[in-house]
């Protein structure tokens, strides 16, 4: 690699600046300017060639147009300037560190034009949901989802609600619905603009230490309106603004600092600049520009950014696997059904049934983007009224349907076995006035039932396995958030092996084969042992106590280790256990938490690493209780999970060891002693935890570093692989370029 190297920079340390810096001092005033004129009249003292900057840099201002035409010249000219830029950046870039391993990113912005607002949360695996309202009221407002590539919609409230709605009350929200917005762009800009919290944060980072557009620091912001400046904050928050190619990004004043807004430049404030500059005396520059980032190809002003903590969470996850539990009734709004005729409804004391013919139409769209297989799926439901009474309701199981040209067509039926009774009650009513009636007059009587059946047939946006696909996803993505700390058991607690004994968990050692369970079907198998780990210390445990066939029994575990619910079917910290909980065991039944103790004191611990379903059981006196390893890796503490989270994806021929082992070919090798710390299908990861990487960027390129690059760089290309390295508190802009310039790939946080 060529250019300057890492021996030529000054290292990024120092105190963080949490308040604004003193700004240099100017250039000394020109010889000649009256130091008095208004910024007006000052236009009239400047050189021909300053003039015309000024001229052209408001003329730009007057038809929009700013970018490109001015260059900043400004760059630090000694140590002591390059030293306080540094220590100016430090807020920031703690912010942007912090972002990239949050759990989610709350984002709240407003078009340029006013047309919308959008309040979106994103988690780190970058599964969307939020709502989106266009100001036409409060019944206008949609919630939206957008999970596993694919992207739904419902409205808060349901503008033709399948249920009467009683006076004065709210109808409640429509199904989820996808081609909603078909031909609309608003709704894709606006999930475009919101990227996962590790995404935003290399974006940020980048921003942070781009040479070409260096950052600058804003002590006030400019009051384009009036005279004087005004504090900078964000929603009544103290807050310190930096100017980036991506925008302006402020964050909170007060430590620990976190992100609170990036929003673009305000063109007044950019003509308030070459005023002041003009005044100052110096060279007049063009106003900044957004250049890269979310704010760089959108109208959006800005975007306010809360990140999700730990507290927050598990209402996030909460709310994402609710909304993905709903996706089986969504519906495709581009394609519609009309009915052919009354259809049939036939009742007896069995029940009722109805039966519909229909057509439909597909438009370009939906069958471009979401017909697969040339079919779609449709659903009938009816209700059902008898003699005008309310008879339930049913509906018809998902079936598939050609689609010829833009067509389709077919016939749909449901039953009801609980109108039965209500039909034949009725009957025997109508039956006896009939009677009556043909008794009385000596003539035939037709009998005559009361019976109607309302039919809706909709296009199922999913088939029932594409929305549970979707739906565990979501439960991954909560129940792997447990896991990204380590966690434990005591010394003493038993562990079920393969052949139905127990063993102390610190006597289980690598090769040995344990009961495991997968907790979505119910099964237990036997997988084995890939690792072993011992803490010292652990001061934060939890005694569960659970009601068996035997009696109570008790089992400690760190508070964070997560229990499966047989109930709940998730992943729960004991910790977080209550009363009424109910755990699992290999026979499927479900031990009820009687009682839950805090322990405190430090105490030495124990956990495993179980190959492939990442499950064993630890005993509760003689009742074996489901709990889970988050794959056991000896990397930083960010990458511990990033499996149940689905952010690396377990190839066939990969197992996550202490020293991942790449089984090539039937045999097995180390990659490069401990320095690969995971494996996806597609690439070798290094996960790097230290500030090394920032502030000691010659240490970390010293000779022997430059040889881990490169010895893991060789691996990965025998392997057919990319060389990633994950830095968790950013990267120096030397060391992301020695890496980037030997091919390899620079991620921040969690990586994409």
């Amino acid at each position: 690699m060529t250019g300057r190297g890492p021996s030529d920079e000054e290292p990024e340390s120092g105190p963080a600046a949490d308040g604004p810096s003193a700004p240099p001092a100017g250039p000394p005033r020109p010889a000649g300017r009256p130091p008095g004129l208004p910024w007006t009249a000052r236009i009239r003292t400047l050189t021909g060639r300053r003039r015309a900057l000024l001229a052209g840099g408001i003329g730009l201002v007057s038809v929009g147009l700013v970018a490109g035409l001015l260059s900043l010249t400004s760059s630090p000219s000694d140590s002591d300037e390059s030293q306080a830029a540094q220590q100016n950046l430090k807020p920031f870039r703690e912010a942007v560190y912090d972002l990239a391993i949050a759990p989610g990113l709350s984002y709240k912005d407003t078009s340029a034009l006013g047309i919308t607002e959008n309040e979106i949360t994103v988690s780190a695996a970058g599964s969307q949901f939020g709502t989106v309202s266009s100001g036409g009221g409060a019944d206008s407002g949609r919630d939206v989802l957008r999970i596993g590539g694919r992207k739904f919609t419902r409205w808060q409230v349901d503008p033709a609600p399948r249920k009467d709605v009683a006076a004065g009350e709210t109808a409640p929200p429509s199904e989820w619905i996808v081609g909603l917005d078909d031909g609309s762009e608003l709704l894709d800009e606006a999930l475009a603009r919101t990227a996962a919290p590790s995404k935003l944060a290399d974006v940020l980072d980048r921003a942070l230490a781009d040479p070409e557009n260096p950052p600058q620091r804003v002590n006030r912001p400019k009051a384009s309106s009036t005279s004087g400046q005004r504090p900078l904050s964000v929603n009544g928050t103290p807050a310190l603004g930096i100017d980036t190619s991506a925008g302006r990004l402020l964050v909170t004043e007060e430590k620990p600092h976190r992100v609170l807004r990036l929003e673009a430049y305000d063109l007044r404030d950019g003509l308030a600049d070459l005023r002041d500059r003009i005044e100052d005396g110096e060279e007049p520059t063009a106003p900044r520009t957004v250049t890269t980032g979310p704010l760089a190809s959108s109208d959006a002003e800005g975007m306010d950014l809360t990140p999700v903590l730990a507290d927050a969470a598990d209402k996030m996850f909460d709310t994402l696997v609710e909304y993905a539990d709903q996706l089986e009734a969504a519906t495709d709004r581009g394609i519609t059904f009309t009915l052919d005729g009354a259809g049939e409804m036939d009742c007896s004391p069995d029940g009722c049934s109805a039966t519909q013919n229909f057509t439909g139409e597909v438009t370009s769209i939906a069958r471009r983007e979401r017909v697969t297989k040339g079919e779609v799926t449709a659903v009938m439901s009816a209700t059902f009224t008898i003699d005008g009474k309310p008879a339930g309701e049913c509906t018809s199981p998902q079936r598939t349907f050609p689609v010829r040209g833009n067509s389709v067509s077919g016939t749909l039926k449901c039953s009801n076995p609980g109108a039965g009774p209500l039909y034949a009650s009725v009957a025997a009513r109508v039956q006896a006035q009939a009677q009556a009636d043909a008794d009385r007059c000596g003539c035939k009587v037709r009998l005559t039932y009361p019976l109607r059946a309302n039919t809706l047939i909709d296009a199922r946006a999913l088939a029932k396995v594409e929305a549970r696909k979707l739906a565990d996803r979501a439960k991954s993505e909560r129940d792997g958030n447990a896991c990204v700390t380590s966690h434990s058991f005591p010394s003493g607690t038993q562990v079920l092996l393969d052949n139905g004994a127990t063993r102390a968990i610190e006597d289980i050692r690598i090769g040995d084969r344990v009961a495991a369970g997968d907790p979505q079907v119910r099964g237990t198998a036997t997988r084995q042992v890939t690792n072993v780990f011992t803490t010292e210390g652990d001061k934060d445990s939890t005694r569960i106590t659970v009601t068996t066939d035997q009696g109570s029994a008790t089992v400690t575990a760190t508070d964070n280790h997560p229990f499966w619910l047989g109930d709940e079917k998730r992943w729960k910290s004991a910790g977080e256990l209550r009363v009424g909980d109910e755990l699992s065991t290999p026979n499927g039944a479900g031990p009820v938490v009687t009682e839950v103790r805090d322990l405190r004191g430090p105490q030495r611990t124990h956990d495993l690493t179980v190959d492939d379903l990442h499950t064993y059981y630890v005993m509760a006196d003689a009742t074996p209780l489901l709990v889970h390893n988050c794959g056991g890796m000896k990397a930083s503490d960010y990458v511990r999970g990033l499996v149940a989270q689905g952010k690396i994806r377990q190839a066939a021929d990969f197992h996550y060891e202490d020293m991942v082992r790449a089984r090539t070919g039937g045999r097995s090798q180390t990659i490069n002693g401990r320095e690969v710390d995971a494996v996806t299908s597609d690439a070798l990861i290094q996960a790097k935890r230290s500030w090394a990487a920032i502030e000691k960027p010659k240490n970390f390129l010293s000779k022997s570093g430059r040889a881990q690059i490169k010895a893991t760089l060789s691996s990965a290309e025998e392997l057919g692989k990319r060389a990633e390295w994950w830095f968790k508190y950013g990267v120096h802009r030397d060391v992301r370029s020695y890496i980037e310039g030997k091919g390899g790939v620079v991620r921040i946080g969690f990586g994409d």
